[in-house]
Parts: structure tokens; C-alpha cells; sequence
């Protein structure tokens, strides 16, 4: 499956930068393993990285993690982690976050970081 780009911005490039920057500086720091193999799963499933599917699309990012993981608990989980340093540990915007991403809506996903981020 192929993702195409989608023309509208929700964030701009700094905010992008910045999240890009701290959910893989997490990744990275606490599952290095589990990031490797979950951003070959999704290069090889989207032809995308993660990060990229999570900003470009978000719930499929979520969907991704949750057929790498075989079960939504987990998937959950590592979003819940991801999302907690985008939204640096709100839990009204975390929670928000999860909602649209289990609901498969993106573009609240989106709104709720431009929203929350300046």
C-alpha cells in the first residue's frame, strides 16, 4: 500500500521538526530494537517510515503498530508512550489522541497537535 502526500498542513515545519525530533530521540532511547524492527515493518507494509505515517497518517501509524504487535494493548501502549512526549504528558490531549487514532480519524488527530503545539 502506498501513501500519497496530502496537500494540507496542519503544523508547520519547525512543530514537525520538533515532534519528529522527540519521538525519535524516545524510540530510539528506550526501544531501539522494537523501533528498528517496527520502521522496517512499516518502510516494507507504507513505504513510509513511521514517523512519517505517524504525521502524514496518523491512524494509520496506529494501525500499523497494532498489526506489528498483533494486538491493540500493545499498540496502545506505545502510542500512549509517543504520545505523552508530544503532548508533553497532558493527559486531556494524550487521551484525545488516542480516541481519534482508535477511531481512525487523522484529521482530529492533527487538529489536537495544532492545537496543542504553537
Amino acid at each position: 500500500m502506498t501513501i500519497s502526500k496530502r496537500k494540507r498542513k496542519f503544523i508547520d515545519d519547525d512543530v514537525e521538526m520538533s515532534i519528529r525530533e522527540r519521538v525519535l530521540k524516545y524510540l530510539r532511547k528506550t526501544a531501539p530494537g522494537i523501533f528498528a524492527s517496527m520502521n522496517y515493518y512499516c518502510i516494507t507494509r507504507y513505504h513510509m517510515e513511521f514517523i512519517d505515517l505517524l504525521l502524514e497518517e496518523p491512524s494509520l501509524a496506529y494501525q500499523a503498530l497494532v498489526e506489528f504487535f498483533g494486538n491493540e494493548d500493545s499498540a496502545e501502549f506505545l502510542m500512549h508512550r509517543i504520545l505523552e512526549r508530544i503532548f508533553k504528558f497532558n493527559p486531556f490531549y494524550t487521551v484525545a489522541a488516542i480516541v481519534a487514532l482508535k477511531g481512525g480519524n487523522s484529521d482530529k488527530f492533527k487538529r489536537l497537535l495544532a492545537e496543542f503545539l504553537p
